[in-house]
């Protein structure tokens, strides 16, 4: 489970979503390394994490009362390391972009001494729940995502503001 380490209210331009989860022995592989798949969802888990303690909406609520989903259209992942059981990654999350319809964001997970074990690029679309047809993203998620958007300046990213 997903521990949230920073409230961020949408108050700093740049800065990661940060939160960090224990490695539980469901992850591991019998080497007691993380199965690659269990990354993908320690990500989604994350990413609704963001979406609840960092943008202010859950998922239910997204999905359920608002009809609106977010699938993932497209992943990049990179493993640089293992993972082992009982150990806590710090997890970060950064948007690349906003579209009409489409968020980029950079995952990255970390190992206790802040070695890098994971880098994953991610596409996130907001479609209609009846149609299952792209639709454009809520104003309000919009604008809470900006306050995670990285500068040009941030990690040589290059990344501009939208």
């Amino acid at each position: 489970m997903s521990r949230e380490l920073s409230d961020r209210s949408g108050t700093s331009e740049g800065a990661p979503f940060v939160s960090q989860v224990d490695v539980r022995f469901r992850h591991c592989d019998p080497a007691g390394i993380v199965f690659y798949p269990r990354y993908f969802e320690m990500i989604n888990d994350f990413v609704e994490e963001w979406f609840a303690n960092g943008l202010g909406v859950s998922f239910h609520e997204l999905h359920a009362v608002r009809h609106i989903g977010t699938p993932l259209a497209s992943v990049q992942c990179d493993f640089s390391a293992p993972s082992r059981w009982n150990e806590t990654l710090r997890q970060e999350l950064r948007v690349l972009r906003i579209g009409g319809a489409s968020v980029n964001a950079e995952v990255r997970f970390s190992g206790p001494a802040g070695d890098r074990r994971l880098t994953a690029r991610l596409t996130i679309v907001t479609v209609d729940m009846h149609s299952m047809r792209s639709t454009e993203m809520p104003v309000d998620l919009r604008e809470r995502m900006q306050a995670y958007v990285v500068s040009s300046a941030d990690d040589g990213a290059g990344v501009a503001r939208r």
